[in-house]
């Protein structure tokens, strides 16, 4: 038998403390168990209407798209015509969630999917750094799209050069 303590604790199997093998907090179990619920602020536009379709990356392509934000969060929207540039964060709704190791087109081995920008992941979670070119209401134009027409967006943060932008990222191997 299995026990959990309150706080941080000691795995115990039959009253032998299992210290050595396996230290955890009620949290970790409840962290690999919850589940997460995303609801969309709204709707990615863009020419793309199939996976195919779409550009492996958003900064590849000059592409305009529009972002509709559902009319209870327009709020939200609030000074972002001020910014040059936003990150939307959308759900790839056409990914595959059972990838873990893929190959891509830049490397005929197959990597983990934490490794690379695969969109078939275990959470699909797409990203993208696009310019802001306009805001009417609760529509916003953007440019460097790569979203399929019809994604839910999930969020959008303002880009800042000086938190986003990082320089050398690559490790030498």
């Amino acid at each position: 038998m299995y026990s959990f303590c309150e706080n941080s604790c000691t795995l115990k199997h039959n009253g032998e403390n299992k210290d050595k093998l396996n230290v955890f907090t009620p949290g970790d179990f409840a962290m690999k168990t919850m589940e997460i619920i995303l609801k969309p602020i709204g709707i990615i536009r863009s020419p793309y209407k199939t996976k195919s379709d779409a550009p492996r990356q958003g900064r590849l392509v000059q592409t305009l798209g529009t972002v509709e934000i559902f009319p209870e969060f327009n709020e939200g929207l609030k000074d972002i015509e001020k910014r040059t540039h936003v990150i939307l964060i959308y759900w790839l709704h056409q990914a595959s969630r059972e990838t873990l190791i893929t190959p891509t087109p830049d490397n005929p081995f197959p990597q983990g999917v934490f490794s690379i920008r695969s969109p078939n992941r275990p959470n699909p979670l797409g990203i993208c750094t696009l310019e802001l070119i306009e805001r009417k209401g609760n529509i916003l134009t953007v440019k460097g799209i790569d979203a399929i027409d019809g994604t839910p967006l999930v969020d959008i943060k303002p880009y800042i050069p000086k938190l986003d932008e990082v320089s050398c990222v690559d490790r030498k191997t």
